[in-house]
Parts: structure tokens; C-alpha cells; sequence
């Protein structure tokens, strides 16, 4: 796609004001005025009824229990839902909860709450808000909450407002029976039409879904010829979507191996895969495979997959389904695709498509099904994020992933890491929440800044004492021969201060349309004569903060050349400096482990963006610099000087002035200092890693991160640290 100033960092940490909720329609209104609870029913071992007081009926409840029922906003957009609660007697830890389920009551979502000090029995309280996948739902369940040992909480004046939304609606997956609704094996094998888009619910396996009876091993192969895919196009800068038959309204040429294991359906090549496609390349992740009744002996697939887009970063989420036979007998495949991480072009598509199966044995099926075993073994365990309260009694979940920082709409994922356990946050899109969130494909963007640059830096500067000192030139001939780069260091590349800008302004030369050249080279050749020439020299090297992308991708060049002189001509700089000694002890994503490169022979890594994440590689590389402090089983792997200042632990070397004088850059890191937003009497440097669009990983000084994914361009984490520092105080109030 024809994209430019897609590598700007714009600092919003503040937290926006939301304010009140939009003015809309009244979706859903009870204030239990009319003496009767329909709709809703009880769970708990507590006592839930109808009480009058002064003339107003509320629903008391006594904990532990809960009131639950079910509220559709399908159709809706910009959903808001308030609660009103009082309470008695609310002791330490207890406390009255409104929460919403997204995803048909398999987690919740707090809302609202009120604890000790508003118990007097009588003031009502009201609040609310909104969360991811709160808009267009079918299923949404609304939960009043007694979270105590005998305590009691009144509920009332439960409201859900929304304004009407227009475009795609995704079809419901099951019928009020439960019985599928959507991918039935009628509509999958053509003898009944099928009703595309539907939610991602139809593409997971039910809670009833049995061991598959069939096993799938060999090539799947979606033939080509069947057109162009239904887009529905909601955000198109660049124009790539807007003509009917354009490359971007189709999928690359699909045929790829796959083997069974168990239940789990695995790619045999991971990450992302060139195509002739223009625009789109596949990344490809572990789906599921199952039985279910009515499918006459076929077993069912599921397998998501993200169009990644070519020579950038790009990713469009979706996930495909078909049912097979061991013998090779195949339906029709259809897929989905209804979220993105990407600020320019947002879309959704979907089709059906005839397929074939070619069974046939994978010779290293065994090893594939054994390395993934071993991956899914060493995952951090997770925890939906609603549970925090439950093991951080004083915590406020909401916090996190707050609609007040961040727009539900553009928020893919995001998480709190604490003592080892990750508390996410739903994976929600717009046919509702993704079912492969733990396999859910996420962009780098400038995050690559910290982990290829920054980390691959401190790797070798751990291997080679002093080669942060060696001199740019000296390793990248095209800045040799403009005579201005003599005195740059490899320090200087990595903290954005070569001295080389047309404007100090902050941003001012990452967003001007010059840079598009860099970021639309499809050769090395290309991309480095911009980073070396297109900025003339200006100041002393090491003295001045200017971000640019190019200066990284400069020194990514640098750092390979540098280690191919220490070890041979031909060596991987990125499998040998990273993938092996770092990325694979820690147990990553396969995909991690393919890098965008320049299409050339020359393949040089991009360094400064295009890799591959989930968000379990996200907390297992903040673990790894924040609390391992760069050591993988005891064994030091980073060079811990480097590291310390990256992380602001050395108060001597906060690295240079970005931004505003509350925001440093060192060694690939950005730092913020929280002092004024929290109150502190201190500085309080929070060291974390950025990418465009809004992505943001926060290490607290306290051992907590927080992350988010994000494509709406907003940075804003505030409230997150607030709350971070209420579980483990790092700020000394003032």
C-alpha cells in the first residue's frame, strides 16, 4: 500500500477526557419500578430479591452473589452502560460491582464499583462506562455484583445507551437453542446458502465440540479464480481498496502444509510468507480441529491467519473454517476478516471459497507437533483481567485498557503482567471477540526499535566490549561516501542522535512526506541511500534527539556488517544475535523468529519495525529486561550497563531530551517521568517501548507491565500507571 508517516511517535500520556457518555438511543432502561426482575436471573450463594425503600423499588442483593441477564446492542455503536448502587456494610476487600460480559459470560468486565466509605445504606452511586466489544452485540450479558461475605448492595437505574451504526453486521453463530446457526455443513458444502459475515464464534470449537475422528496432514489449497472477496471497506488513506478488482480486495495464492496434533491443527512454515500478491502476505497460526453433530462424518477445522501487509507492518486478523475427511474429501472454506492493527486501512472481508485437500505425510510432522508442545508448556499463565480485583482485592481492573485513554474500537489487545501471571484483556474485533486471542498475530512497528536495536546492541556489546563506539562509516559504505558520518557512533544511531535532520522540531521530519521514498524501497540499496543522504549533518553527533526511523534502520546495517567481520561473511545476524541465544530460551512464537526484510538478495532487516508478536511474547520480553534484568536461566545475555540505563536505573544517564523535557530516549527506550500526573515527590521514570498507532509497553519501576495494542494514534496509559502503583507503590506521594 502506498503509506508514509506511519513511523511517528505522538506522546498523548495524559488521559484523554471522555467526559459524559455520547447522547443516543436508550437501549436497554430498568429501574425495577415495576416490581418485577424479567430477564434476569441469580448465581451465588447469596440471596438476591426486590426491596422497597421510601417509595423506591431496587434489587437487593446479599454476597456472595451475582444478577445476570442478557442485553443485546446489535446495530449499536458507541455503547455506554450505567449502574447506580448503594451499599451496607461493606468490609475490606468487599465491595458492589456493575460488569458486562462481551463474550456470553465467559469473562467479565467491571464497569463500575463502590466500596468501604460509600456503605451507609442509603446514597446511591452511580458510574459506568465502556469496554471492547461492547458495540454490535448480540450476546452482551450486564452483571450486578454483591462481592462480599454478607454484605449488602441495592441496584438500580440499570441504562445502555448507543447510537445506531451502520455497515456490516455480523450474523449470529448459534441459534437461542444453541444449535449452529452459521458454517453449518449445508452452507459449507453448498446445499443451503450461507450467511457471511458471521461472528467469530462460528469459526471456535462450542463448549460441546468432540475429538476430532478425522486427521489432517498434507497441503489445503483454496483455488484461485473465485473473484474478488466481499470487502466492506471503513478507512482507505492510500486509495488500495477503492477500485473493485484492486490486488488488496483479494487474498494471496492460499496452498500450505499442515500437520494434526491432537486436536491442534499447525502450519508446518510460520510467519510471514511472500506471495505475488502486491499488497497482502500471509502469516499463519495453529487453529483447532473437532466433531460436532449433524456434520455426516466430517470433522470440522478452524485455523486463523493475518494478511500482513507487503514491505510493512501492517496486520489484518482473520480465520477460516472447513470440514474434511481423512481420505481428502473437502467443503468449501469460508473466512473472515474483522480487525486489524493498522491506522490507514481498515476493513472488513470474508468469502467462500472451493478447496482442496491433497493428504499426504509431513516427514518432520513429529518435531513440528513436539516444538509447539514445548511452546504452549512454557506460556505465562494468563488470567482474564476482571480477576485482578479478586487477587489484588484493592485494584481497580478498569484501570487498564480504560475507554477513557483508549477507543474501544481501535483497541486490539492489551494486558497487565504482575508476579508472572499475564491478566488480559479481550481480543475483541467487529464480528466480535477473536477466537484465537492467545494466537492473535501483532505488529511491532517501533517496539522493534527496543528489541532488534536496543536488545541486539546489548547483546553484542556483551560479545564485544566497545563496539557501541565503533563508527557508522566504517560499516555502511553509502554513508562512508557522503563524508558526514565519520563521527557517528553506533551509540548515537541507536539513541537517534547522529546529528543528521532537516528539522529539530519533535516529529517534524518522521511525518513529512520526504520519508516516503525510505519506507516504500523494496531494496536495501534504496533504503540506505535515503538513510545516509536525506538528512543532511547538522549538529554534533550524540547531543541532539532527533527521531528517525532511518537512523535505526542505519544502524541495523551497521550492527550485521560489524558482526560478519567477527564471525563470517555469510553469518544471520538476527537468528545468531537474537533468535538463538534470546528469543528461543524464552519460548516466543515461531513467527518471531521471521523478521521483514528487503526484497533483494541483500535481505537486510528492517531493525526498526516488521516483526511478528503475540502478547505473550510481549510480557515475556518485558519480564525478561525488567526483572530477569537480561539473564535467561541465571546466564547474563545483554550487557547490563547498557540495559540499566535503557531501564533508567543509572539516575547519571537518563539519555538525551525527546519531546518535552518529562521524556528521554536511551538505547532504544523511551522513558517517562510519571512525577507530576501521579503526584509523586520524586522523579518517577517509567522506562517503555512504543510503536506507531498506539502501542505501548509500560515497565513499572515496581515490576508491573502494562500493554496495550492499539491503531487509533493515542498514547495514553496515565490511568493504568495510577493504578499499577496503587498494587505496588513506587511513588512516594508528596
Amino acid at each position: 500500500m502506498r503509506r508514509q508517516l506511519w513511523c511517528a511517535f505522538t506522546v498523548f500520556v495524559i488521559a484523554l477526557s471522555w467526559g459524559s457518555p455520547a447522547l443516543g438511543r436508550t437501549i436497554f432502561r430498568d429501574t425495577f419500578q415495576n416490581g418485577r426482575t424479567t430477564g434476569w436471573h441469580a448465581v451465588g450463594r447469596g440471596d438476591v430479591r426486590l426491596t422497597r425503600y421510601a417509595g423506591n423499588i431496587s434489587l437487593r442483593l446479599k454476597g456472595p452473589s451475582m444478577a445476570i441477564r442478557a442485553v443485546s446492542t446489535q446495530g449499536y455503536k458507541d455503547v455506554h452502560v450505567s449502574f447506580a448502587f448503594a451499599s451496607l456494610r461493606l468490609a475490606e476487600g468487599d465491595s458492589c460491582r456493575g460488569m458486562v460480559s462481551t463474550d456470553s459470560g465467559k469473562t467479565w468486565q467491571t464497569l463500575f464499583k463502590i466500596g468501604p466509605g460509600q456503605d451507609d445504606g442509603v446514597t446511591m452511586y452511580t458510574g459506568g462506562g465502556r469496554v471492547m466489544g461492547i458495540d454490535d452485540n448480540p450476546t452482551l450479558q450486564i452483571g450486578l455484583r454483591a462481592q462480599s461475605q454478607g454484605a449488602t448492595c441495592w441496584a438500580d437505574n440499570i441504562v445502555v445507551t448507543g447510537r445506531a451504526a451502520s455497515g456490516v453486521r455480523a450474523a449470529p453463530a448459534f441459534a437461542s437453542t444453541g444449535a449452529r446457526a452459521a458454517l453449518t455443513y449445508a452452507q459449507l458444502t453448498g446445499a443451503a446458502k450461507i450467511a457471511l459475515p458471521s461472528a467469530y464464534a462460528a469459526f471456535a470449537p462450542p463448549d460441546g465440540g468432540k475429538t476430532p475422528s478425522n486427521r489432517f496432514e498434507g497441503r489445503l489449497i483454496l483455488e484461485r479464480g473465485t473473484g474478488p472477496a466481499h470487502v466492506s471497506v471503513l478507512r482507505d488513506d492510500y486509495g488500495d481498496l477503492k477500485a473493485s478488482n484492486a490486488p488488496a480486495r483479494r487474498l494471496p495464492r492460499f496452498a500450505f502444509r499442515f500437520v494434526q496434533s491432537g486436536n491442534v491443527l499447525l502450519p508446518v512454515r510460520r510467519g510471514a510468507i511472500p506471495s505475488h500478491n502486491p499488497e497482502w502476505e500471509f502469516i499463519l497460526e495453529p487453529g483447532r480441529v473437532w466433531d460436532e453433530p449433524g456434520d455426516h462424518g466430517y470433522s470440522r477445522a478452524s485455523l486463523p491467519f493475518t494478511l500482513e501487509e507487503r514491505n510493512a507492518n501492517c496486520m489484518h486478523n482473520g480465520v477460516l473454517s472447513f470440514l474434511f475427511k481423512s481420505d481428502g474429501a473437502i467443503s468449501k472454506v469460508a473466512y473472515e476478516i474483522g480487525g486489524e492493527t493498522c491506522r490507514y486501512a481498515k476493513f472488513d472481508m470474508w468469502g467462500l471459497v472451493a478447496a482442496r485437500y491433497l493428504p499426504g505425510r509431513i516427514k518432520n510432522a513429529t518435531q513440528i507437533a513436539d516444538a509447539h508442545a514445548s511452546y504452549i508448556a512454557h506460556r505465562l499463565p494468563t488470567k482474564p483481567i476482571a480477576e485482578l480485583s479478586e487477587d489484588y482485592p484493592r485494584s481497580d481492573p478498569t484501570q487498564f485498557g480504560s475507554p477513557e485513554e483508549i477507543d474501544p474500537s481501535n483497541m486490539t489487545t492489551y494486558g497487565l503482567v504482575v508476579h508472572g501471571v499475564d491478566y488480559v484483556g479481550p481480543c475483541n474485533t467487529r464480528f466480535g471477540p477473536y477466537p484465537y486471542c492467545s494466537e492473535m498475530d501483532l505488529p511491532s512497528y517501533s517496539l522493534a526499535k527496543s528489541i532488534f536495536a536496543g536488545e541486539g546492541s546489548m547483546r553484542l556489546a556483551l560479545l564485544y566490549p566497545g563496539v557501541m563506539h565503533n563508527v557508522i562509516a566504517d560499516y555502511v559504505p553509502a554513508c562512508a561516501r557522503t563524508g558526514t558520518w565519520g563521527d557517528v557512533t553506533f551509540a548515537d544511531a541507536l539513541n537517534m542522535a547522529t546529528g543528521h535532520y532537516i528539522s529539530s522540531a519533535d516529529q517534524a521530519d518522521e511525518d513529512s512526506p520526504g520519508i516516503t521514498p525510505f519506507f516504500l524501497a523494496d531494496t536495501h540499496a534504496g533504503r540506505i541511500h535515503f538513510a545516509c543522504t536525506h538528512y543532511p549533518l547538522k549538529a554534533t553527533p550524540g547531543t541532539r534527539w532527533v527521531y528517525h526511523t532511518a537512523d535505526i534502520y542505519t544502524l541495523g546495517t551497521a550492527l550485521r556488517a560489524f558482526y560478519r567481520t567477527k564471525t563470517s561473511p555469510n553469518a544471520h545476524f538476527y537468528r545468531d544475535v537474537l533468535v538463538d541465544p534470546i528469543f528461543d530460551p524464552l519460548h516466543l512464537n515461531p513467527a518471531i523468529d521471521v523478521i521483514r526484510r528487503s526484497y533483494d538478495a541483500v535481505r537486510e532487516p528492517f531493525a526498526g519495525w516488521g516483526m511478528t508478536l503475540h502478547r505473550d511474547d510481549i510480557a515475556k520480553l518485558a519480564d525478561f529486561l525488567s526483572l530477569d534484568d537480561g539473564r535467561i536461566d541465571g546466564r547474563q545475555v545483554l550487557d547490563p550497563k547498557m540495559l540499566a540505563a535503557a531501564l533508567q536505573r543509572d539516575p547519571s544517564d537518563r539519555g538525551l531530551v525527546a519531546s518535552t523535557p518529562d521524556y528521554r530516549y536511551k538505547y532504544g527506550f523511551w522513558a517517562w517521568n510519571a512525577q507530576k500526573a501521579l503526584g509523586c515527590r520524586e522523579p518517577a521514570w517509567i522506562p517503555f517501548m512504543s510503536g506507531y498507532g498506539g502501542i505501548i509497553v509500560a515497565m513499572m519501576p515496581n515490576g508491573i507491565t502494562y500493554y496495550y495494542v492499539s491503531d487509533g494514534g493515542t498514547y495514553a496509559w496515565a490511568k493504568a500507571a495510577a493504578e499499577a502503583n496503587r498494587i505496588v507503590p513506587f511513588c512516594k506521594k508528596g
